[in-house]
């Protein structure tokens, strides 16, 4: 019997594209973002595919139209949105009875009616210690209650072949065990020089390869000027790094790659920066008066990206120019940065999707944990 899963709050399609690496098939999605199921449904064409708000759909009438038996389902996954307790909400904006985080009571009323064999909650790693641990503790005993084994952590991206230094929490529930943390693919340190590492141990370091880099996912792509698109049907160099290839798996052609035009003081800062610098390194004159750390920052060819985020359009929201380029990073460079394959399309305007792959989880870390199962 076929691996299947279930995503609530499915976006684009992170988390689905991790576990059908792993070779689950993907029985239905729902999310109340239309846009966002569009680029889902042209990823996944026979998946069922919801575009309602969570609370209007009943997942006892769920179940039965999809012909489940409760334990039948392999998964059950899903990132219950997170702007109630997210660091990158201001502190006075969060409370803990917001109703968005109360979705988490909604994801586990489906929890309980299809009793699948293994739960995975996604979210920020704030949830884990987020009012003193009320969401995690209350998550934790209400899955144990209906029966599951609980386990919790927050994974960084980067150890898992994506090269990105994003880190995210999950809750990993199964009916049979205990399910362990997965071992880190890759090693080193998410600060500095990928040398000192907690995972940097004699074993890790024999089965384990070194950190992603920017050269590494994007190295390959052909150089583009702000508001310029790439349209030939073809690459136009062939891969240089083992991950280039993998990316490259089952694409025949390179899509997504359009770089955003930018404004004539944005371009001024491009032109003035080096790659690794940001704003701290402006003059003066150009250097904005309040800024996010990293803000106009160049990424570096020979580290990993920070955090891809949906404001990866805006080079004023973090470090998102191209490392030599005077333009910011492509859609397709982003989707590769967050471990996307090419053969995965993204619809929309730019800003939406750009908010696609930001709002996603990378689907290589997806697949490690997919890989537990």
């Amino acid at each position: 019997m076929a691996y299947t899963v279930l995503d609530l709050f499915a976006g684009a399609g992170g988390l689905t594209a991790g576990f059908h690496l792993a070779g689950f098939k993907s029985l239905c999605a729902i999310d109340i973002n239309k846009k966002s199921l569009t680029t889902y449904k042209h990823n996944f064409p026979e998946t069922k595919i919801i575009p309602q708000d969570i609370n209007t759909v009943n997942p006892v009438e769920l179940r039965q139209e999809l012909g489940i038996k409760r334990e039948e389902l392999t998964a059950l996954i899903g990132g219950p949105p997170c702007q109630g307790f997210s660091r990158n909400i201001p502190a006075g904006y969060r409370y803990l009875h917001d109703p968005r985080n109360q979705l988490f009571q909604t994801f586990l009323e489906f929890v309980n009616e299809f009793r699948p064999l293994y739960v995975v909650i996604e979210n920020v790693p704030e949830v884990l210690k987020a009012y003193d641990g009320v969401i995690k503790n209350e998550i934790t005993e209400r899955l144990e209650i209906i029966g599951y084994k609980v386990n919790s952590v927050s994974l960084n991206a980067a150890h898992y072949g994506v090269p990105q230094t994003r880190s995210r929490a999950f809750f990993l529930a199964s009916l049979e065990r205990i399910l362990k943390i997965p071992e880190p693919t890759h090693f080193g340190d998410i600060r500095s020089d990928f040398k000192s590492s907690k995972f940097n141990n004699h074993l890790t370091l024999l089965t384990s390869s070194p950190l992603l880099t920017v050269r590494d996912a994007i190295g390959d792509l052909p150089s583009l000027n702000a508001g310029q698109e790439y349209t030939n049907e073809s690459y136009p160099y062939p891969p240089q790094t083992e991950y280039q290839i993998m990316v490259r798996c089952g694409s025949k052609k390179l899509v997504n790659h359009v770089a955003r035009a930018l404004s004539p003081r944005q371009m001024a800062r491009a032109c003035l920066l080096k790659e690794g610098q940001d704003a701290r390194d402006l003059p003066p004159e150009l250097a904005p008066k309040k800024h996010y750390s990293g803000a106009y920052g160049r990424l570096s060819w020979d580290r990993p990206a920070k955090t891809i985020t949906k404001w990866v359009f805006h080079p004023g929201s973090g470090r998102f120019f191209h490392p030599t380029q005077d333009r910011t990073i492509t859609i397709r460079e982003a989707a590769r940065l967050h471990s996307y394959p090419d053969s995965f399309h993204f619809l929309g305007t730019y800003t939406e999707m750009a908010a696609q792959i930001g709002e996603s989880v990378p689907p290589m870390l997806a697949k490690a944990i997919a890989d537990l199962f």
